[in-house]
């Protein structure tokens, strides 16, 4: 199936911006690409770049993509998005904003980004490797083998970073773990390969669970795998109590929704780590968590995101 693409080339303070209205827009997938989204992780610590001649000098560009299924109304919905570009524009003079509009099919869409990414570590063990790229483990490395799909979940924004890091120092052999949010799975793969028994992954987005079921099998995990779809805002009867961990990548107004339930599902003593958190939106989930006595024991913060570690009390 063929994809309409509005790709947005801007400069990086942008980023947010784009990717927000792109998705407000109807927008399936959002990719960012460019010297600067590489140069970006290599600085946060991220990722380990092999080819360094892509990385280009002098470059604050950043280009964002939104992928949207075929419609009849496409022309209707072009225009929206156009207009909707002109506000931003008009609000944010100083910076240049040039669109392009493409049809793509499936597998043009995944090989556009995979020539940026290659295999990178995080933390002291964990290694993130894409599914197409060769890499020569070493002693003691924990390797992650990846194809995000359609998800764009790849692993190397900073708070999937951050998650990653507090997994591989709290996952202890026989745990069970929640992937809440699980996009390509990337979390539980992390947790399941550090020696949790049981992953349960919950997500709404039907190509995410295709993509972490995809990725456990890669991985040689599926056994340890249940995928729900859906999300922690109904009935958790059966659930109470069950978790050791929670992770949940998210964003920071559902993480604030979602806090009473994930404590009753967390065992007494269980974390939860929450990500995805913008700066400035720390102090309301502090309150939250608060409120439903989880405690937060540890604030992790890289660049404008933040990511918690929370204990049921």
């Amino acid at each position: 199936m063929a994809y309409h693409i509005v790709e947005v080339k801007t400069h990086r303070d942008l980023e947010e911006e784009f990717s927000n209205l792109l998705l407000t827009m109807g927008a399936e997938g959002i990719s960012a690409e460019g010297p600067q989204f590489m140069r970006n992780s290599i600085e946060s610590g991220l990722a380990e770049i092999w080819d360094e001649e892509q990385l280009q000098e002098g470059c604050d560009e950043l280009i964002i993509k939104g992928y949207f299924s075929p419609s009849e109304d496409w022309d209707q919905k072009k225009g929206h998005i156009g207009a909707a570009i002109v506000l931003v524009q008009k609000a944010y003079p100083q910076f240049e904003i040039d669109v392009l509009y493409d049809i793509m099919e499936d597998d043009s869409w995944q090989d556009s980004w995979k020539q940026y990414y290659k295999p990178f570590a995080v933390g002291h063990h964990l290694v993130i490797k894409p599914l197409w790229e060769p890499y020569e483990a070493k002693e003691g490395d924990v390797v992650v083998e990846l194809d995000p799909g359609l998800v764009f979940g790849t692993g190397d924004h900073p708070t999937t970073g951050g998650a990653l890091r507090l997994l591989e120092e709290k996952v202890k052999p026989g745990m069970q773990v929640m992937d809440l949010g699980c996009g390509t799975g990337i979390l539980g793969l992390a947790a399941a390969l550090l020696g949790a028994e049981k992953i349960v992954a919950v997500d709404r987005d039907r190509e995410a669970l295709k993509a972490t079921t995809k990725n456990f099998a890669v991985n040689h995990l599926s056994e340890k795998l249940t995928v729900v779809e859906g999300d922690l805002s109904g009935d958790v009867s059966g659930l109470e109590g069950q978790f050791d961990i929670i992770v949940a990548n998210i964003i920071a107004s559902v993480i604030i929704d979602i806090l009473p339930l994930v404590r009753k599902v967390l065992k007494p003593g269980g974390l939860f780590i929450a990500g995805g958190i913008i700066r400035d939106k720390k102090g309301k989930v502090l309150s939250a968590a608060e409120i439903h006595h989880l405690h937060v024991m540890e604030i992790r913060e890289e660049g404008d995101w933040v990511t918690l570690l929370m204990m049921r009390r």
